[in-house]
């Protein structure tokens, strides 16, 4: 009886030694995460903040170190070194870095789309405005023909009475530096060339005339040459270059009188000897 208490009292006192030291163990290790049979990880290679490894296996994790087995060895590694696909890989939650950087990336893309869904909606509304607009503005005026037609008549012959008055300024003009106009004087844009013989410069500045920024340039040379053509003061180039005085200037031109005719020395030598 006394042999079967004492193994009663000895399994008591060996069953509560062992719940004490599991007890003990888990205490004593609060930041070890459970690990069964199947939580061992594997990577052919781990690069980290401080370095790579090769043929790792993960045989323990905590909540801030990993221990590993690798190609050279076994060592630790800290959980705030690891790459996010790591993490995510072992059970961790990605570091707040990358949290921050998805949520940016996420709120440029949302902010991207829709500033690109605004520009397409107003590119849609301003064509469409300008189509409806358009159709309004050609409806008005085919009104206005429809409705006018006297006032038509009217704006159409008032533009043919300042052509004709325009080019009868060019006319005379050529007249008095004793060129010959020709029928050209009286053809829109060809008209140029008769005012260039007129002011002695090359037919090729014709072509200059109808080349942006560069036609500043024979636009100077006319005003200086056709001024000198018919004899007048400087002053008067200076008006013809100013956009406000230019059509006084050129009625200046065409209806003031006539530029002496320059006889060559070599004429009035043989006039003389004659």
């Amino acid at each position: 009886m006394k042999s079967a208490e004492n193994y009663r009292r000895y399994l008591g006192r060996l069953l509560l030694l062992l719940f004490a030291l599991l007890s003990l163990s888990a205490i004593g290790r609060p930041g070890e995460m459970k690990m069964g049979a199947d939580t061992e990880s594997t990577f052919a290679v781990l690069q980290t903040r401080t370095g790579a490894y090769t043929n790792v296996t993960v045989t323990k994790k905590t909540k801030d170190w990993i221990f590993i087995l690798h190609s050279a060895g076994v060592c630790n590694v800290k959980v705030s070194d690891l790459p996010d696909d790591a993490l995510v890989a072992l059970g961790y939650e990605k570091s707040a870095d990358a949290k921050g950087e998805a949520a940016k990336g996420s709120s440029a893309n949302q902010q991207l789309a829709q500033l690109t869904h605004i520009k397409l909606e107003e590119v849609k509304e301003f064509a469409t405005g300008w189509r409806q607009n358009s159709k309004a503005e050609m409806a008005q005026v085919q009104a206005f023909i429809t409705t006018n037609p006297m006032a038509i008549c009217v704006v159409l012959g008032i533009a043919a009475l300042v052509y004709i008055l325009i080019s009868s300024c060019f006319w005379c003009i050529c007249r008095k530096t004793h060129i010959a106009p020709g029928p050209l004087v009286w053809v829109p844009f060809l008209q140029l060339i008769p005012l260039l013989r007129a002011a002695n410069m090359p037919r090729v500045w014709f072509f200059a005339y109808f080349i942006p920024i560069i036609n500043i340039i024979p636009i100077i040379v006319f005003a200086v040459k056709i001024v000198k053509s018919r004899g007048k003061s400087p002053w008067v180039t200076f008006l013809l270059l100013l956009p406000l005085t230019t059509p006084f200037a050129f009625l200046y031109l065409a209806f003031s009188s006539s530029a002496p005719i320059q006889i060559e020395t070599n004429e009035i030598l043989a006039l003389e000897t004659a």
